[in-house]
């Protein structure tokens, strides 16, 4: 680390996004939050600085005090809550930003759903949740199933399906204690209102995009594997999409950029097909999580990651790497059953199948396990390819299945 290198300013950073940025010749300054610092990234980074990443304006008032010391090229984060300050001490310091509060913006998907209904054709009927009541206004509506989930979550937490009027009071409930929020990460992804709408069954599929100047390129589509509470189990890369639904889908989520007033940078957005037909689900002003970025580097060349931190830093797009395989895949480890481990095998296994990229085990004997209902229940990652999406799939999902967890109940 040098004082003639631009110093890029980082919020909720990890190893491989600080990694990333100095070896694209800046420096880096990072404010984490103190509930999830990680004190191994601090001998990475000029400075290391702990606060309150929703305290939006305590972040962008301290930006600017760091700022006067090392005068950064860009800001930038990758990490669900803090995307709204980066942006907005982005637009403090008169630096590049994804937009004017649009990372603000979506990270409410009611919010964002007010956005698209302005100036647009009628969009479905929802309603934010303040009583079992608005759950039923919407199913009197719009008829049954519908979802109720946070307006505000992450990692699929807290999602209900509500299959009819007996379910009502009992998801009602679960909205509630969510709304406490005591789970794993609360300090930073706290959940502070929920919204109920139609339940849409179809496939799932996330569009990764890079906008620069308003024009907002499409990098990949990936289909969405969920489990039954709706947590993303698998991601495969391409998408496998005909051009007519392609074409639909790029339109939709285009649409949606525009709409809400995404200038520059990544955007994730996630949608449903059904019989032809694109339904919105919710978008973010950042990459894909799940190491999305990781599965469309394997197949395109192009890092998004390294393309965020490269156009916020006011560099040119680095070029990309060779491409690994035509197609690659991403299966998830989770249980059926809570219990504590007692052994776990089969990872040597798992990493000789054919096809199989990186395997990772989260457990170890000892820990405790349940079925998941949040993205961090999940036990372990196994990524593949091959020469096409159904082969990469069937290799990630052989590695899955080569993994035995011994558990004792609780």
């Amino acid at each position: 680390m040098t004082a003639d290198r631009p110093v890029l300013l980082v919020l909720s950073a990890s190893h491989r996004i600080i990694e990333k940025a100095t070896g694209l010749g800046l420096d880096v300054v990072h404010i984490e939050a103190p509930s999830i610092a990680e004190p191994e990234l601090e001998p990475l980074c000029l400075r290391t600085v702990r606060a309150d990443l929703l305290d939006i304006p305590a972040v962008v008032e301290l930006a600017a005090e760091l700022h006067r010391e090392f005068g950064f090229a860009g800001v930038v984060s990758n990490h669900e809550p803090a995307c709204p300050a980066a942006e907005a001490a982005a637009l403090d310091l008169g630096l590049l930003a994804a937009g004017k509060g649009v990372t603000a913006l979506l990270r409410d998907k009611a919010r964002t759903r007010e956005a698209l209904a302005v100036g647009g054709p009628p969009g479905v009927c929802w309603s934010r949740v303040r009583s079992a009541s608005d759950i039923r206004d919407v199913a009197r509506a719009a008829g049954y199933p519908v979802m109720v989930k946070p307006a505000d979550g992450s990692a699929s937490l807290g999602v209900i399906k509500v299959q009819g009027p007996d379910e009502v009071d009992a998801a009602w409930q679960h909205a509630q204690r969510t709304l406490r929020n005591e789970h794993r990460y609360h300090d930073v992804l706290p959940v502070t209102d929920y919204l109920v709408e139609p339940f849409v069954e179809g496939d799932e599929y996330s569009v990764e995009t890079f906008s620069h100047e308003g024009r907002h390129e499409v990098c990949a589509i990936v289909r969405k594997i969920t489990n039954a509470a709706f947590v993303e189990i698998g991601h495969i890369v391409p998408a496998g999409l005909d051009e007519g639904l392609t074409a639909a889908v790029t339109s939709t989520v285009r649409l949606l950029l525009d709409r809400v007033g995404l200038r520059e940078g990544p955007a994730h957005t996630e949608v449903i097909v059904r019989d032809g037909e694109v339904h919105l689900l919710e978008s973010h002003a950042r990459t894909g999580g799940d190491g999305i970025p990781a599965l469309v580097r394997l197949v395109s060349g192009r890092d998004l990651e390294l393309d965020m931190i490269a156009h916020f830093a006011g560099l040119p797009l680095p070029r990309p790497a060779d491409p690994v395989a035509a197609a690659a895949a991403k299966a998830y480890l989770a249980t059926g059953t809570a219990g504590r481990v007692r052994a776990v095998t089969g990872l040597e296994t798992a990493l000789a199948q054919p096809g199989v990229h990186t395997a990772d085990l989260w457990i170890a004997p000892g820990d405790t396990v349940r079925p998941a209902t949040a993205s961090w229940d999940r036990l372990g990652e196994f990524v593949a390819v091959g020469p096409t999406a159904q082969r990469a799939w069937a290799a990630a999902e052989s590695a899955v299945g080569a993994i035995a967890i011994d558990m004792e109940a609780e």
